[in-house]
């Protein structure tokens, strides 16, 4: 998760920088709940964070901690309002018994902890036994300030849980998933939820699920952005390089392979513009705006891309969110993607290139813009068609966002009852239902 809300001061002392961070999620309504605002007050963030000076752990962003060969990451300490999110959705009680899939570095189940007490249990699984060791160290570090329920830091593959403790109370998985596991589904009590990041057509929500007759129906969703698990339960979407290397790199949603030359092509190629006439309020609009059109154009495949490409093709800046692709034979391969038109991308990117001053980009991406469809390749203009037409039934509908959305995951292979504007999605273990209450 990518987040930076508070200008860091390395003169600024630990305790006087964590209070500020939590003043500043509360006066974002991050952390509603007084049980939760006390235990990031509690837990000392600096000290699963040693390579970061002390005041800049306690910015609301993100920090990579491991990446492979080719600088994509392996694991992050996620950023604090996503926790909070979270943390909330999952909404520990003293006493739980709760599982962690992915340790990290092992901030957020201290969090937990302090939130199960001391009558509570977490334990805490990872497939890396470098960063669970560095996690039980930290967590060692930590207990003399923050105090809390024991946490159990394990090496294995998460997907598989942790059928030693079992049953638990909540589950949460901050790891991108492309499915549920069945393991975790079983390990979970009768009374208990489990909070996931979903990938949706490429598009991660972070989902409450609980049961409700025979399947899991969502209690909340909510936009976020997590590494993708490993281990057998890993997902399909692995990043492949398109291109000269270091550079460019691509996934699609469902794992299928492209045609990477015909791909890099159209992506180093022109782009051009169609404008769609809708204004967003908020650059945050465009993930919903995204995930409507991509859920309803099933027939193509979505593609996100990253990598240092973006550098040296300015044009790429304006797809970051993802894109639609229609690979068809050759040459003919289009990419078309949501973007701001372009006066507002010109000053997005000034501003984020300046740099200095947080809060005056913050207000720029809170403000209103007109929407684009940008378009590459052969065939792009009528794809970067189709996707304003979609755009223009999602204001048509009421702009639903995913917040709205409601999600029922079922067996493999259920037969789900038809209902309007519904798209069902297939995974190895699981059905997923996916629709948004009429407006």
């Amino acid at each position: 998760m990518a987040g930076a809300d508070s200008e860091p001061g390395a003169a600024v002392e630990p305790g006087v920088a964590r209070a500020r961070m939590v003043d500043e999620l509360r006066g974002r309504g991050r952390l509603s709940g007084q049980d939760l605002a006390d235990a990031f007050r509690a837990v000392p963030r600096h000290l699963f964070l040693p390579e970061v000076a002390a005041a800049e752990a306690y910015s609301d962003q993100a920090f990579v901690i491991k990446t492979d060969d080719s600088g994509l990451p392996l694991s992050s300490s996620s950023q604090p309002m996503m926790m909070a999110i979270m943390l909330e959705q999952l909404s520990i009680r003293p006493g739980d018994r709760v599982l962690e899939v992915g340790t990290g570095t092992g901030y957020n189940a201290a969090v937990m902890a302090r939130l199960a007490a001391e009558r509570g249990l977490v334990v805490s699984v990872d497939i890396d036994p470098g960063l669970v060791a560095r996690a039980r160290a930290n967590l060692d570090a930590a207990r003399p300030e923050a105090g809390a329920a024991e946490v159990i830091a394990i090496c294995g593959d998460g997907g598989f849980g942790a059928p030693d403790y079992a049953p638990y109370d909540k589950i949460i998985v901050t790891a991108g998933a492309w499915d549920l596991a069945p393991q975790w589904l079983a390990q979970l009590g009768p009374e208990g939820r489990i909070v996931v990041p979903l990938s949706v057509r490429g598009s991660q929500l972070s989902v409450a699920f609980e049961r409700a007759d025979g399947h899991w129906r969502s209690r909340s969703v909510c936009p976020c952005g997590f590494i993708r698990m490993t281990g057998a339960f890993g997902s399909p979407e692995a990043f492949v390089p398109v291109g000269p290397q270091p550079g460019m790199h691509v996934q699609t949603d469902d794992g299928r392979p492209l045609d990477t030359g015909a791909l890099y092509a159209a992506l180093t190629g022109p782009g051009a513009d169609v404008l769609t006439g809708v204004r967003v309020a908020g650059v945050a609009r465009l993930v919903d705006a995204h995930l409507w059109v991509a859920l309803t154009l099933p027939d193509l495949v979505r593609v996100m891309i990253a990598g240092h490409e973006r550098a040296r093709y300015p044009a790429l800046r304006k797809v970051p969110f993802g894109a639609l692709a229609d690979p068809g034979p050759g040459s003919s391969f289009a990419v078309a993607g949501l973007r701001l038109a372009a006066m507002s991308e010109s000053a997005w990117w000034a501003a984020e290139e300046a740099g200095e001053n947080r809060e005056q980009l913050r207000e720029f991406l809170r403000g209103d813009f007109e929407v684009a469809v940008r378009a590459f390749g052969p065939g792009g203009a009528d794809l970067a068609r189709r996707m304003a037409s979609r755009l223009a039934a999602w204001e048509q509908a009421g702009r639903p966002g995913a917040p709205y959305m409601r999600l029922a995951a079922y067996p493999a292979g259920t037969a789900v009852a038809p209902a309007p504007g519904q798209v069902v999605l297939d995974r190895r273990h699981t059905r997923l239902a996916v629709t948004w209450p009429s407006s």
